[in-house]
This record gives C-alpha cells, structure tokens and sequence, in this order.
C-alpha cells in the first residue's frame, strides 16, 4: 500500500506520540507502508533518505525480534521525529541535516554494540555509506563490544590499584565514586553520556544496598502529600500555576508550552537544558504531559490543588510534573539506599545528614513524556 506523502508523515506522527510503545503487527505494517512511501520524496535528499533506511532495518528487526533490547524503539522513534522534522523544517540547510545525520548513525552504531551484547541476533545490517537499499544481514565475524572490552579494562585497573597498597586501595574508592556518576554510566554501557546526564544514579545495585555517589544537587518537591528528591539537572523550568489554570491542565492532561510566553522576551531563553535550544515557533506550538509518579503513597491522580509546575528534561524527552510545592535552593546527595518503589528508586542520604525518597523522572520521561527533536 503506497500513501500519500501527508499521510505518510501523519502516521509517523501518531507513533511518535503514542504512549503504547508495543508495536503491533498492524502498526507495524503501517509503519512499513509510510516508509516505502517516503522512500520516492526522500530519494534526492541523502540525509533524509539514510535516516529512513536506518529506521526502516530497526523496524525489520523489530518485526522479527521484538521490542528488546528496548533502545530499538527509543531509536525507532528518535529517527521518526528526524524525518517529520526534516520534511516540515522550510529552510534548506544541508550542514544540519549531515549534522543530525551523523548523530543518528552513532546511535544506530550503538545501539548495534548493545544489541550484540545482550546476544540477540541477527545484529542489525549495518547501513553502509548511505546504502540505495535495505541490505539483509549477513554472516558476521563476531567481535567483543567495545563496551565489554572497556569493563574489562576497568576491572583490570582496579585490581592493580588493590594490589599497589594502601594508596591504591584509597585511589580505588575515589574511581569507584566516579564511576558512578551518570553521565560516566552512560558512555561505559556505550552510550554518548549526554543521555545520562540526568538519570538517577545507581540502577544496578542489589536491592537494599547503600553506595557513595558524586556529590548530586538535587530539589526536594512535594507530590501527592509526599516530600521526594530529584535530580536538579532535569530540571528545566519550575513556574506558579493559578488554580484556573491547574484545573485546565489536569482535565486535559498537558499542559501548552505558549502559556509561559512574557512579553518582549523569547519563551526559549526561560527553559535550561535541551528545550533551550529549540525554535521559537516549535515551542510555541509544543504541549507537555503531565506525568504522574507510580509508586505507593502516590495518589493514582493529580490533585486539582496544585500549585507549581515543573517541566523536566533528558536528553530529548520532555514532561511536566505538578507538585505542591517545590523548596527553594537546592541539597546536595551524597548516597542512595536502593529500595524500588515504582519511580522511587530509593532513598537518598543528603550532605546535612537528613534522607528522603528519590525519583527517578527518567522512567516516568520514557514511559510518559515525549520525544522532540530539534
């Protein structure tokens, strides 16, 4: 079935925002069919045309393999929203398109590395300089990720600081503490680290084990009555909502960028983080969903009483938390008690001796926030 170009962009559009990442077989098929109807309008544009390929082999593994690792649809729909970008974006700009380009092809690499990692074959065919066609993999010779062989490294120098005294037993721990940072996470398990920048450290632990982490600024916020920590660095805008507003907001679920405009001043230049970066006229036109925590002690709904708004942030993912209040100034956490609960993933000690609940807005970002590219 071919689609018109519209329609094409209007079904990667409605898979983008939609909030049940479970691909179908029917979705699926329609996403083949919007592909193979971009395949003609994308031909003469090389960027555009090698995200396509790209997203359409994620697609096939997907189709044949599943959602698994889950980076395929993380990948699937940053390339969707690409290409929508791209196709809408009216000025012609080739050095941003090769730029983007190249940024989706690292992901495409890594997502690759982690795919062989966790031993799901068939690997994705790799797309070549910007192939004319989708290639069927081939037989591969095997090779160690280079995030397995950098583990190995890793342990290989802590062992030597272990046997070097009691120095390098002192210099072990400091590596330790600094291997837990977020952002260093991310790039170990293969990632860029820009990812990470905001996620909530140490996932891994065993449940109920406590570990030093870097020094973490962090904002305390009240939720559902529930006083919790989050991380300051997703953090990208905390506004007063009036109680008309609030009531708005939860009855239609998101909340309208537009509302933060002020007079003579750009709406980009209130957000820190990646929404600064994004066009005027994108912004202007953008609605966050509200999140809410999932966890015991947190209401299944929002209460209409709210009085703040915070937007968070990481990497491209987007959402607005409503909250009660929102403590100025911020604490700094030096530990964390892994104990899950829902989006707690434990508690965090703070450098003045007190605990409290942490969130990790990561997963709720992934699981109800949205995807934007700029």
């Amino acid at each position: 079935m071919i689609l018109s170009l519209d329609d094409a962009i209007l079904r990667l559009k409605a898979e983008i925002i939609a909030q049940d990442w479970r691909l179908s077989p029917k979705r699926i098929e329609q996403l083949e069919a919007a592909f193979t109807s971009l395949g003609e309008p994308f031909k003469g544009r090389k960027a555009p045309h090698a995200m396509l390929v790209m997203a359409t082999n994620v697609l096939g593994y997907i189709k044949k393999r599943g959602p698994s690792p889950p980076e395929t649809i993380d990948f699937l729909k940053e390339a969707m929203a690409h290409l929508v970008n791209l196709h809408e974006d009216l000025t012609d700009d080739p050095g941003r398109e090769e730029e983007i380009l190249q940024s989706l092809f690292a992901r495409f690499t890594t997502l690759k590395e982690k795919i062989q990692q966790k031993s799901l074959p068939p690997a994705l065919p790799e797309p070549g300089p910007w192939p004319e066609a989708i290639s069927e993999p081939g037989d591969e010779e095997e090779e160690a990720p280079a995030a397995v062989g950098l583990q190995q490294l890793i342990t290989e120098f802590k062992r030597g600081l272990v046997q070097a005294g009691p120095s390098g037993v002192a210099l072990k721990v400091l590596v330790e503490e600094w291997l837990l940072s977020p952002a260093v996470a991310a790039i170990i398990q293969g990632g860029s680290g820009e990812e990470g920048a905001g996620s909530v450290p140490l996932p891994s632990l065993p449940e109920g084990e406590s570990r030093p982490c870097p020094p973490t600024p962090v904002r305390i916020l009240t939720t559902s009555g529930l006083a919790v920590a989050i991380p300051s660095s997703v953090i990208a805008l905390v506004r007063p909502v009036p109680p008309a507003k609030a009531t708005a907001y939860l009855q239609n679920a998101v909340v309208p960028v537009k509302d933060f405009s002020r007079f003579l001043q750009r709406l980009s230049r209130q957000f820190s983080g990646s929404l600064a970066l994004v066009k005027e006229r994108t912004l202007k036109e953008l609605s966050l969903p509200i999140m809410t925590p999932e966890g015991q002690g947190f209401r299944e709904a929002p209460d209409s009483t709210f009085t703040t708004l915070v937007v968070v942030s990481n990497g491209n993912w987007h959402g607005a938390l409503v909250c009660d209040e929102i403590r100025e100034g911020e604490q700094i956490m030096t530990q964390v008690v892994r104990q899950p609960n829902g989006d707690l993933v434990g508690t965090a000690r703070l450098e003045d001796g007190g605990r409290i609940p942490l969130l990790d807005p990561v997963a709720m970002l992934r699981r109800e926030g949205i995807l934007l590219m700029r």
